[in-house]
Parts: structure tokens; sequence; C-alpha cells
């Protein structure tokens, strides 16, 4: 009788079980960020609109460009963008302008145009982003396209407004980078040409890889596995950055306009708290990395810089800056295995998922990530066969109602040519900003 009635409870607790819906896992994959999107074809360094008065200066070398008067700089935005977007410019606008304010008097400012404004900046969205810098006659087109719609790409254009040329081109560059011109198409060549002396000073500034006017490792690359801007003396050095102006750059503003200095104030992202943190610097357990190996597939994940060793597939260097460490799915020797890396145990709720991925190469079979826990085996995303031939960034909104973990699997195909990598992964609480 006690057999029977545990087989009864067993079974009506088996089918409570199956009747109780699993989880729900809530994925937003967000849109894929614009790399490097002040590269617009046919413009100056990528995004700088030369008149013909400009471009023969900067020809001959004198070229020095001019400030704004009064440093105000009077604007227009075209009636095409939403009311967001229009929104986002205009917080760019009053960023630099509280940055740059010394002891409370403003430094520059960006005013509506009216009537009485003969000079101005005209801010439509044309292909790619691009502008004038300094000051000029009539009006000035500053382009904000697709892919510029972010506040810290618009702070980089107004700065070009303002009278600033891009970091890496500064006359001192070569002490503190390399170019590798061998991986950018010749006529692009003259866009890493080196100012003079004549044409722009650094304010005795020091060379500063976190510029918002300084490009990414991978700028006008012809083969996106390939960086072209190295850092020699810096490889923790992380360049590109669109968030906000670093002290040089209000220092420099500052100087320009005759302002004074005050930096006490600048504003910094509000960088979330990660629960996640790896560029593979130190390992993947150091800090706030700590991802695990697991045991249920046939290899393990290897941290590598440099190429990946197997020409026509994988990344030639890392994500962060080129000159650091990436994390390897080695497909020599692993031909048709699995290789699986976890996450630690990640809080219920909304968390945003951020990392690039390198998955290129002819016999590439598939990458997944996936979340886990119990009930749950979600697959968030799944690549298969060979992607772009360059890091691509993925951005995700996760809400997962239990405790989990993410978890990352590269299967390899049935030759060497399948190698797939990962670098830059966070992840923290919150929808993803």
């Amino acid at each position: 009788m006690r057999s029977i009635i545990s087989i009864v409870l067993g079974l009506s607790l088996l089918g409570l079980l199956r009747a109780t819906p699993l989880p729900e896992v809530q994925v937003e994959l967000l849109e894929t960020p614009v790399d490097n999107p002040e590269e617009t074809e046919g413009f100056f360094e990528g995004d700088i609109e030369l008149d013909g008065e400009t471009r023969n200066a900067v020809n001959t070398h004198y070229y020095r460009s001019a400030t704004w008067p009064n440093g105000i700089v009077p604007y227009q935005i075209d009636s095409h963008y939403s009311t967001e977007v229009r929104n986002t410019y205009l917080q760019a606008m009053k960023e630099i302008e509280e940055d740059t304010k010394v002891h409370g008097k403003t430094c520059v400012k960006f005013v509506p145009k009216t009537s009485q404004h003969h000079d101005y900046i005209y801010i439509l969205p044309q292909t790619g982003c691009h502008s004038p810098v300094g000051h000029h006659t009539g009006r000035g087109l500053v382009s904000l396209g697709h892919g510029c719609e972010r506040q810290g790409t618009a702070m980089h254009e107004f700065l070009h407004v303002l009278g600033f040329w891009h970091e890496q081109n500064r006359y001192d560059r070569d002490k503190y980078v390399t170019i590798d011109l061998s991986n950018v198409v010749t006529a692009q060549h003259k866009d890493f040409r080196i100012h003079t002396t004549h044409d722009m000073t650094t304010f005795g500034e020091p060379y500063d890889f976190g510029s918002i006017m300084h490009y990414g490792p991978y700028s006008f690359a012809i083969d996106k596995s390939k960086p072209t801007i190295i850092p020699k003396h810096s490889p923790g050095a992380i360049m590109g950055q669109r968030l906000a102006l670093s002290r040089e750059d209000v220092d420099k503003i500052q100087k320009l306009y005759n302002c004074g200095q005050d930096l006490t104030h600048i504003a910094t992202p509000v960088e979330p708290t990660h629960l996640v943190e790896c560029d593979f610097e130190h390992g993947i357990t150091s800090g706030k990395c700590n991802l695990q190996q697991l045991h249920d597939d046939q290899f393990d994940w290897t941290l590598k810089t440099g190429p990946s060793g197997v020409s026509g597939s994988g990344p030639l260097a890392d994500h962060t800056n080129g000159a650091g460490h990436y994390l390897l799915a080695d497909a020599r020797h692993h031909h048709n295995k699995k290789t699986r890396i976890q996450t630690t145990t990640l809080p219920s709720g909304v968390n945003c998922i951020e990392f690039s991925y390198f998955v290129h190469g002819s016999q590439v079979k598939t990458f997944l990530i996936r979340a886990e826990a119990p009930r749950i085996h979600h697959t968030i995303k799944q690549w298969s066969g060979s992607q772009t031939n360059g890091w691509m960034t993925q951005r995700i909104n996760m809400n997962v109602p239990l405790s989990w973990k993410l978890v990352f699997e590269a299967d390899i195909g049935s030759g060497d040519r399948s190698m797939m990598a990962i670098d830059d992964l966070k992840v923290y609480h919150g929808h993803c900003v």
C-alpha cells in the first residue's frame, strides 16, 4: 500500500512540475553600434569638411583654424531629426559648455541662430558624420547621419567646429603610436598625415589616448582584423572613446578661447557597477572577470595576444586597442569539438550584456551565447558560418526571472580555419546605456 501511495504521490508531483510553465526569458538584441562612424568617404581625416580656402591651406601646411568670436557658436538643427535625437545634440552642446566653464563663467556657448547671425552651423542628417574645423564665413554644414546620433559622436564633431583636429594627427604622434599604412587604402594615407606646428598646437598637453578626438585602433583599416593605430609604450591604452571630454580636451578648449583654467567640474560618464568585466589583460579569473571553463566540453578557451595563428581565420590583434589580449577558441587540433566558458552566477531581473566577437573563417561552424539556470537553457543568439572579417560588438538587454549564468560556446568546424574569439565582455544590472 505504501509503495502504491509513493508512486501516486511521485506521479502527482511530476505532473505538477510538468504543468508549471517554464520561466520566461526576455531578450532584446540591440542594434550593433557603428564602428568608427566618423569615417566618411571623401572627407579629410574621415570627417572634416574642407572648403576651397581651407583645403588649399591644409595642402600647404599653413592653416590654423579660427576661433568663434567670444566663443559663441550659433546653430540651427534640421527639422528632419526626431525630438529624441535633437535633444541628444542639445545635451552634447550643454555638456561642452558646462565642462569648460571657468569658475562659473561660460567659456564657449552654442546659441540658436537668429537673423542677426551671419556665420553659423547647420546640423543635418547627411551621409555619415562630418563638420568644418573652426569658425567660417556663412553657413557651415555639420552632418550627423545614421550611426552618428550618439551624444559622444556629436561632441566629437562639435569640437571640430570649435577648432580642433584629431589627436592622432598631432605633430608628435609618432612618439606614441605606430600607424600601419600598409593596411590603409593609398588614397586615405593623407588622413594619417601629421599636422605641423604651423597649423595646430598641443598647448603643451601630453598625448591623450583618452581624448574624444582620438580615433579607435581599427580606423580606416582595409583588413578589419588588423589595427591601423598601435600604441608604442602604453599597451593598456584605450583609444576612440565617445563618452565624454577628457581633462586634456577641456584644458585645450579653455586655452584656445583664452578662458583661464578650471578643471574641477568635468562631467564623467556614470559607469554602471559591472557584475562581469573582462578585457583579458590579467587572465580570466582576475577582478570582476572570474570566468569558469566548463568541463562538459572537449577543450578550453585560451588567452591570446597578436594573430590567432591561422591565416584567414581569427583576429590579428585584440579588440581593445590592438595590443592586448583576447579569448580564443583555437581550432588547431580541435576539429569538430566544442568549448564552453561561463560567467559566475548573475542576478535575476534585467541585465545588460556587451561583448565583442570575431567569428570568421571558411570552416567556422557555430558560435552561440546561452542563458543557463535550473529549468532554463535559452539560446540568446547563434552565429552560423563565417561572419565579418573583423571585430563586431553585440549589446543585449536580458530579463531572466532566476539567477543564471551566461555561457559562450564555440563549435569548431572540420578544419583550422574555424577560429573564434571574444573580448571586452561586460555585464551590468539594468538596461544597456
